[in-house]
């Protein structure tokens, strides 16, 4: 029986008043969901693992290259000499070498390691590129989800808003039978219900809006129509048709969330900072490698051949080789100094890129903070705000009963009771988008 009663408390809350199944939207699951299905994360994830295969290319360079050298040869004529009565052939028409062959570079003034280092420098680069991306699609998903509570919240107080406005109504039709209300308060009042069920139809369809632009961020509508949805909490009869609804984290838990990132500081080598320090470096290790290039190379090579013929003698033989070679440019046009003071001068302009992002991004991470600052007042006079508009409204309509005021006077404190709420909404919002800027930049 227990098991039963448990059964069916989890199916009312899994339907809502609609009679329609409720569609949980958690943050956490469109975090997930756009990480792993962002094409920017992607591609930056691509561009990272093809930097790795290049330095993995570049380091072999630094080793010795070993190699299994094989020719044939045939030749038309053969030398002979005659001694006497008998003819000496020196070789033979066919001929053959096989065998392994090594070779190293000995000397290059660093231009191996020079390349090696540069490779290395662009995949940590891209490697930070990589984190930028996630960092960039998670605050986009996050904001894009704050964008969905704050018109979820909003269509809930526009609906409750709404059932104010009707039950007023439905007083006033009342009291208008009787002859206690005028004709002109019957209209006021059927015109704050029906600008309430037009405000509540306008944020659905912004709800509408917003879900896919979320949907957009994490290639997934977990099921959800986002035609003309509403919020789950919604009991009031509507206009239109539901095409589902839907129940997102309470903004007050995910502020609660997200509350600690107010204590981050701005972290200096933040992924995008980060990328452009790989950038210099690969620069500098270029310019290193076109510099080394007027040097002398110096570069050995040996190995082990079965042959056939040895020389003049028609016989097969094992021998060894070896070799030095020397290259010295002598002469390039400066070809190879230009190079080097082209890249020196394109890594100070990094340089300056980079110290003209992290004033950019430190004074983001400073407006942010001002922000939270200011929205904590903010936050605490709306608060006071709302709790004072309620009361004015809730006294303002029992002054109408008593004939006191005029229903426009209802009207106006039932709408700033409204607006108040509202306010309150868009503040807690942006309260959360300013933290989760504060949680890409911060450390």
């Amino acid at each position: 029986m227990k098991k039963f009663l448990a059964g069916a408390v989890c199916c009312c809350i899994a339907i809502s008043g609609w009679g329609a199944a409720v569609k949980d939207l958690p943050l956490e699951s469109c975090e997930t969901a756009a990480l792993q299905f962002s094409p920017a994360v992607k591609a930056a994830q691509a561009q990272a693992q093809a930097a790795q295969a290049a330095y993995e290319s570049a380091r072999g360079y630094l080793y010795p290259s070993l190699y299994l050298d094989a020719a044939g040869s045939w030749v038309s004529e053969v030398p002979q000499m005659q001694v006497g009565p008998q003819t000496f052939e020196f070789g033979s028409e066919w001929g053959y070498s096989v065998g392994p062959t090594v070779e190293y570079v000995l000397f290059d003034k660093g231009a191996r390691s020079a390349s090696a280092n540069r490779a290395v420098s662009v995949y940590q680069s891209k490697l930070m590129e990589y984190a930028l991306a996630r960092k960039q699609a998670l605050l986009q998903v996050r904001q894009a989800y704050f964008a969905v509570q704050r018109d979820l919240e909003s269509i809930y107080l526009l609906s409750e808003q709404l059932k104010v406005a009707r039950k007023q109504r439905a007083d006033v039709q009342s009291a208008y039978k009787a002859g206690a209300k005028s004709r002109r308060d019957l209209l006021l009042a059927e015109k704050q219900a029906l600008r309430s069920a037009v405000d509540a139809s306008a944020a659905r369809a912004e709800l509408a809006r917003d879900l896919r632009e979320l949907f957009k961020l994490t290639g997934t509508d977990f099921g959800i129509d986002p035609h003309y949805p509403l919020d789950w909490r919604v009991h009031e009869k509507l206009d239109g048709e539901t095409s589902s609804v839907i129940r997102a984290d309470d903004p007050a838990q995910t502020v609660a969330q997200f509350e600690p990132f107010a204590q981050l500081s701005f972290d200096a080598d933040t992924p995008r900072l980060a990328a452009y320090d790989g950038v210099i470096k690969s620069y500098e290790y270029a310019a290193r490698a076109y510099a080394a290039a007027v040097w002398p190379r110096l570069a050995l090579s040996a190995g082990a051949y079965a042959q056939y013929p040895n020389g003049p003698i028609q016989e097969d033989v094992f021998l060894g080789k070896a070799g030095l070679s020397l290259r010295l440019p002598l002469f390039e046009g400066g070809k190879n100094k230009q190079q080097a003071q082209a890249q020196r001068l394109t890594a100070q302009a990094a340089e300056h890129q980079k110290q003209d992002t992290a004033q950019a991004l430190k004074a983001l991470f400073a407006s942010a903070q001002d922000s939270l600052s200011a929205l904590d007042i903010e936050m605490d006079l709306a608060k006071q705000l709302s709790e004072k508009a309620a009361q004015a409204a809730s006294l303002t309509y029992q002054a109408y009963n008593a004939g006191a005021v005029t229903f426009l006077e209802v009207d106006d404190a039932n709408l700033s009771a409204l607006q108040s709420k509202l306010m309150l909404n868009e503040l807690n919002i942006r309260r959360l988008n300013g933290l989760a800027v504060l949680d890409s930049l911060g450390k």
